[in-house]
């Protein structure tokens, strides 16, 4: 039985994706030695493409056992209707030679054939706020790389440290006008995202991830299936914790509910990891996890990787600003942004247990996954999740509490809305 793609080393694996963009770039019409340069690669690898007296475009080579060619499509045809009837600033789908927008390359030695989509190529630099510290975190690693598992992985995990590393990587965590404002035109473009989706009509191929409970916690969900109930980052207890702020998640989404007002097409990384900022204007990227959710998901995760940062609240309330010129929310959305927080937290808490020692070293979304990162982050989700338990658990959320949303969350919101997640 020949090898497969997961049977590859790190360095085979990139080097596929290499030959892959390669064999695809004739289709749209480039030749196939045209300079490329690997941008990113965690799921899927991102290139940027150059050829003489071609225009620059981004090739994205997509990852195994993901995105169906409908779902592909269906991805496209949303980012193609939202550029035609929003002034969102968006990347364009380039069709191939032939006119059709994903190829298929197959590689019969690995026995598998891999969806290639291309887009416009869109000037700017990823917005980071003079407050964000989530650098200071690579920075500690490679001071401290050289020093033995068996030291700084106990370190990491301990809360008290993770507090003391947290707090003495900025002292000062004050949003400048700048940063505001780039909060809220992210609120901006979200809310324009959700109108978008209320009138919206599916195309016939429409196939698309759902972000629902499942989508985090469901044996297939969208995290690669992984599960938080790893022995081997998180102990008994600390799994004990996680389960029972899976259990109010489950309850409090239940009576929140899927109102088509609530609950539609949403981007669901909205981070400023996918962002360009050019002067005035902010260009969405990577649609690849576009699919149904809860809207307010959306704004979890705009703030994905940032929930130990003290002023957590003063993001939301910028981002909610700008969504509100837009579009109305009512107080139980509001209410129930930290359920949304919390359950991103731990799907991304998931995925990096899937990844670990499976991306390139670099910075930010591509920062070099150590156990001690990984570690960190875990111990940090449990600490957070003990503070949304705190927050949002009062009694009546039994097993047997039938109430609406709003009666239960208008008090403990008044609260823990002004309290930031610090772990």
């Amino acid at each position: 039985m020949g090898r497969k793609f997961d049977d590859l080393t790190l360095e085979e694996k990139i080097a596929h994706f290499d030959d892959v963009a390669a064999r695809a770039l004739p289709l749209w019409g480039y030749p196939g030695d045209a300079e490329k340069k690997l941008l990113n690669f965690t799921e899927n690898a991102t290139y940027l493409v150059k050829a003489k007296g071609k225009e620059i475009m981004i090739m994205r080579v997509h990852r195994l056992d993901y995105a169906t060619m409908n779902s592909i499509r269906t991805e496209l045809q949303w980012l193609t209707d939202l550029k035609r009837d929003t002034d969102i600033s968006l990347a364009s789908p380039i069709p191939m030679t032939n006119g059709e927008l994903v190829a298929t390359i197959e590689t019969p030695e690995l026995e598998e054939k891999r969806h290639v989509v291309c887009f416009s190529f869109a000037k700017g630099k990823a917005p980071v706020d003079s407050s964000d510290g989530n650098g200071d975190v690579s920075d500690l690693i490679a001071k401290i790389e050289k020093i033995p598992d068996s030291i700084t992985i106990p370190t990491f995990r301990a809360a008290s440290v993770l507090t003391d590393f947290i707090g003495g990587m900025k002292s000062s965590t004050a949003l400048t006008e700048e940063d505001r404002a780039m909060y809220r035109m992210v609120g901006e473009i979200m809310a324009k995202i959700h109108r978008q989706s209320e009138q919206w009509r599916r195309p016939a191929f429409y196939e698309r991830m759902e972000w629902g409970f499942d989508g985090t916690f469901g044996k297939w969900n969208n995290f690669y299936g992984a599960s938080y109930a790893d022995p081997q980052w998180l102990s008994a207890k600390d799994i004990a914790v996680l389960d029972e702020a899976k259990e109010l998640i489950r309850r409090r989404l239940a009576l929140y509910g899927e109102r088509p007002d609530r609950y539609g097409m949403i981007h669901s990384d909205l981070r400023t990891a996918n962002l360009l900022k050019d002067g005035d204007t902010i260009t969405v990227l990577d649609f690849d996890d576009c699919g149904m959710g809860w809207y307010m998901y959306d704004v979890a995760g705009a703030v994905a990787l940032m929930e130990h940062r003290p002023d957590l609240q003063d993001i939301v309330e910028e981002i909610l600003k700008g969504y509100e010129a837009i579009r109305s929310l009512s107080e139980e959305d509001k209410a129930e942004i930290p359920t949304f927080i919390m359950m991103r937290r731990i799907g991304m808490l998931q995925s990096l247990l899937f990844r670990i020692g499976c991306v390139m070293g670099g910075s930010g979304e591509t920062a070099e996954l150590t156990p001690e990162i990984l570690a960190f982050y875990a111990e940090g989700t449990v600490i957070l999740a003990r503070r949304y338990l705190e927050e949002m658990g009062g009694p009546e959320f039994g097993l047997t509490g039938k109430v609406s949303v709003a009666v239960q969350t208008k008090q403990q919101m008044k609260h823990a809305i002004r309290k930031p997640y610090v772990i």
